[in-house]
């Protein structure tokens, strides 16, 4: 029997306000945060992620929108999920949509165009942004939401949730992963389809009648093998339903095959993380982004104060990732809350073996923002 590292789950709760599926980026020796706001996409700007523990405060925190889209279009209600990313020396954000007469079922993946990526996302202000449309090949028909792009083997892919195409109309209880390879961070590879590379099967994935895969978001676990190849690498997703403590995550192995096969990816036995319903929070783990850089991982991810917060409160979390020869690991269950950076960086030097205050410095901010 293998047995996990001592972990230690402590929480820190990010932020005071609704941030629902954070997205969090370290780019030009800041730290970048969107998430989903509904009427625009917003970027908050800091020098530590450690900064946003003070959310209110204008001089630790710079906040604006990179975009509001004009009022009637059929993008210009129910703005989910940004994601902001660094393309072909471009930043790029992909993000979910809805048209204000047609409502959820109208929900696609759009795009917006931004500065350089040599230099901050902010650019010079929301003038440095365009926006580019529909992602061109897509299957306009169906309902898309939380797209991620990553690449593998040399070859770009955009993840998304969607329902499966011979959906009944009127039905929104089912959500599935998907694949598609783009040619360009616009475009689709031509003649390609989107694949469904996993269905929720499990009972954890599903509330009721709802079953729900979302919030994908590729990882590799840092340590290399002999042949330079990370040791475990797939998607990590969102599962039962957004708007219920059963909320949580889970993992797909990617298995070193051809990705557009659901074979190639190999779904965990059971969640990642989730909370404890009969605890005292924090409630309904997910949309996670994970942050990787001097040999450490950390979660950054959304969950409520209260067990019937539903999707209000969603506030943006984070907790220690460890890994073994298995994969990522968070000791299974939201650990307690804490708001101090203190009491969470304290933690990781006491409880996480093999990852030191220099590495969390290095994945989180400034010396100046740790004590």
């Amino acid at each position: 029997m293998v047995l996990r590292p001592t972990y230690d789950n402590t929480c820190l709760t990010l932020t005071s306000q609704n941030t629902p599926d954070p997205f969090v980026v370290i780019a030009d020796g800041k730290i970048y945060l969107t998430f989903t706001a509904n009427t625009r996409i917003p970027l908050w700007e800091a020098a530590s992620i450690f900064s946003f523990l003070n959310d209110t405060d204008s001089t630790l925190v710079t906040k604006g929108p990179l975009f509001i889209p004009p009022a009637g279009t059929p993008w210009s209600e129910r703005l989910w999920a940004p994601e902001l990313h660094d393309l072909q020396g471009r930043w790029w954000v992909y993000f979910a949509a809805a048209d204000p007469v047609l409502g959820n079922r109208s929900h696609r993946m759009y795009l917006l165009r931004g500065p350089l990526s040599s230099g901050s996302p902010r650019g010079d202000g929301p003038e440095d942004w365009s926006f580019v449309g529909l992602v061109k090949g897509m299957d306009s028909s169906q309902w898309a939401i939380d797209g991620t792009v990553f690449t593998l083997k040399g070859q770009l892919y955009l993840a998304y949730s969607g329902w499966p195409p011979d959906t009944p109309p009127g039905d929104e209880r089912t959500q599935a992963l998907y694949l598609l390879p783009l040619s360009s961070p616009t475009t689709a590879v031509a003649g390609a389809t989107a694949a469904q590379i996993s269905f929720p099967t499990e009972v954890w994935e599903r509330t009721g009648e709802v079953a729900i895969q979302e919030g994908p978001q590729w990882i590799a676990s840092p340590p290399l093998t002999s042949s330079g190849k990370p040791k475990w690498q797939g998607l990590l997703y969102s599962c039962s339903a957004s708007w219920t403590p059963l909320y949580k995550m889970a993992m797909l192995r990617y298995t070193g095959e051809d990705p557009m096969l659901a074979s190639s990816w190999r779904k965990s036995n059971k969640p990642l993380l989730q909370s404890d319903v009969n605890g005292t929070g924090p409630y309904g783990p997910g949309h996670g982004t994970f942050l990787q850089e001097g040999g450490g991982t950390v979660a950054v991810f959304h969950a409520t104060d209260h067990i019937g917060d539903g999707n209000q409160g969603r506030k943006a979390r984070m907790q220690r990732v460890t890994w073994d020869e298995r994969g990522p690991w968070m000791g299974g269950w939201v650990g307690s809350p804490t708001a101090s950076k203190e009491d969470w960086v304290k933690r990781a030097n006491s409880s996480s073996p093999g990852t030191t205050k220099e590495q969390v410095e290095s994945l989180l901010g400034q010396r100046d923002h740790l004590p």
